[in-house]
């Protein structure tokens, strides 16, 4: 049997959800796939139940840290043992130990992936993350054809296309592209540097992930909103540097300045107003208060800047 698909499920201290994700990908009607777990030195059973899945099913891999390394890491390792490892896989997904698959996820999403040559298929998720917040991005099939990046300033429900695990990537595509050591949003910043240098996207409507919001040893979930902030700041200017690279920043970066505001008001709305004009200016690399940073971003954003350039 060929691997088609090779799923990576990075693993922390996520024993009480691990079987009943893992059960959502071996029981996938499309058969072609290969698990491959990394073990983040779980302090949990994690290391025991992926012992006992490995022996019951051959699909499933696992490569154990002796060190906590974070889920972007975790990926990478998962990544660096596909492209060394697995010659016939056509497609990667990304998936969390805490997080479930309808059993049709990958049937659905593979085809309609050959039907047009995508480099990405975007699917939609439940439930929302963080707020109360619409996950659900499109209604209708859409396509993307060498403007994958819009598709997160298209939509105002654009979380699903900035986080990893609601989409099959063609393997080609990430050959040369890893996860930052981020412990937070770091598929976000994956998500700036893939859609840019993805020539094809096609985004369907069908809801075919479950994401977990139950699990308290998230990592995600216990990092504060100040740290939160700093990370984001960091993420501007890393995308920024690399848009610029591609030469794409010109075009998008207003676009992203209203997009990236945005998602700083979703999840550190706690820490949001403040004298922030250092930060902005220097993760941007321009003025955020100039008249013509003002005159090219919608007032919603206008109105985030002024939150964040308020002085004390």
């Amino acid at each position: 049997m060929e691997t088609k698909i090779a799923v990576i499920v990075p693993v922390y201290n996520a024993g009480k959800f691990l079987s009943k994700s893992l059960d959502s990908l071996l029981n996938q009607s499309f058969k072609d796939i290969k698990v491959i777990c990394i073990n983040d030195a779980s302090l949990d059973n994690c290391g025991e139940i992926l012992s006992d899945y490995a022996k019951k099913d051959s699909r499933i891999v696992v490569i154990t840290h002796e060190s906590n390394k974070g889920a972007g890491v975790s990926r990478n390792a998962g990544l660096d043992y596909i492209y060394a490892n697995l010659p016939d896989v056509e497609y990667i997904s990304l998936i969390d130990a805490d997080d479930r698959l309808e059993l049709n996820a990958y049937e659905i999403s593979y085809n309609e992936a050959k039907k047009c040559n995508a480099d990405i298929l975007n699917f939609n998720f439940l439930p929302s993350t963080y707020w109360q917040y619409k996950t659900e991005a499109t209604s209708d099939p859409i396509d993307y054809d060498n403007n994958c990046i819009e598709a997160i300033f298209d939509h105002k429900e654009f979380y699903t296309f900035v986080v990893c695990w609601s989409k099959l990537y063609s393997k080609e595509l990430l050959r040369n592209v890893r996860f930052s050591g981020n412990e937070f949003y770091e598929d976000g910043l994956f998500a700036y540097k893939v859609l840019p240098r993805a020539k094809k996207m096609r985004v369907i409507p069908d809801t075919l992930y479950e994401y977990n919001i139950e699990n308290p040893e998230s990592v995600c979930g216990k990092i504060s909103h100040d740290d939160r902030l700093k990370t984001i700041f960091k993420i501007i200017k890393e995308t920024f540097a690399d848009w610029g690279k591609l030469g794409i920043l010109e075009k998008y970066k207003y676009q992203y300045i209203q997009h990236i505001l945005l998602y700083a008001s979703l999840v550190c709305p706690d820490v949001l107003e403040g004298n922030y004009i250092k930060e902005l200016n220097d993760s941007f690399g321009l003025s955020i208060l100039d008249e013509e940073t003002m005159n090219n971003v919608p007032e919603e954003t206008q109105e985030h800047i002024k939150k964040m350039t308020k002085k004390n």
